[in-house]
């Protein structure tokens, strides 16, 4: 800034408001901008500039709607409610698909269909036994019933 064609006040001012190095009593420039180059609103000249509205990001690194750079607000959720792991906000714990992070739905049953202790809905393991080593007909791996049959 040539600062011989200026007249500045005794508070270091010029006709228009602005002191030397170009920023009024509030800390901004011409632009309306302060020396970390952020407007009131707190988003930098560079993204304004370089991008449109829409696509700037204040100080703390959130656009207008209050999201990062990868999508995320400052709870670490995404606009459609889910963090990067894929679970959601509600904190029930639950990803898009349904399951938790031990990989088990509200019913406590994997994507394969059994629960913690690897029994299906109808009490029957991978391998067609219930918990007392009995298939459907009643029958254990050897082909005994209960009664040794």
């Amino acid at each position: 800034m040539n600062t011989d064609t200026y007249i500045f006040n005794k508070q270091g001012y010029d006709k228009n408001g602005y002191n030397k190095d170009g920023y009024n009593k509030y800390g901004y420039d011409k632009d309306g901008y302060d020396k970390n180059g952020y407007n009131k609103e707190g988003y930098n000249k560079i993204s304004i500039i370089a991008y449109n509205r829409s696509f700037c990001y204040n100080k703390e690194g959130y656009d207008k709607n209050g999201y990062d750079i990868e999508g995320y607000n400052k709870q670490g959720y995404n606009k459609n409610g889910y963090n990067e792991y894929g679970y959601d906000e509600d904190e029930d714990g639950y990803d898009e698909d349904g399951y938790d992070i031990n990989g088990y739905n509200i019913d406590g049953y994997n994507i394969l269909g059994y629960n913690i202790y690897g029994y299906d809905s109808d009490g029957y393991d991978k391998y067609g036994y219930d918990e007392d080593g009995y298939d459907e007909g009643g029958y254990d791996e050897n082909g005994y019933d209960e009664d040794g049959n």
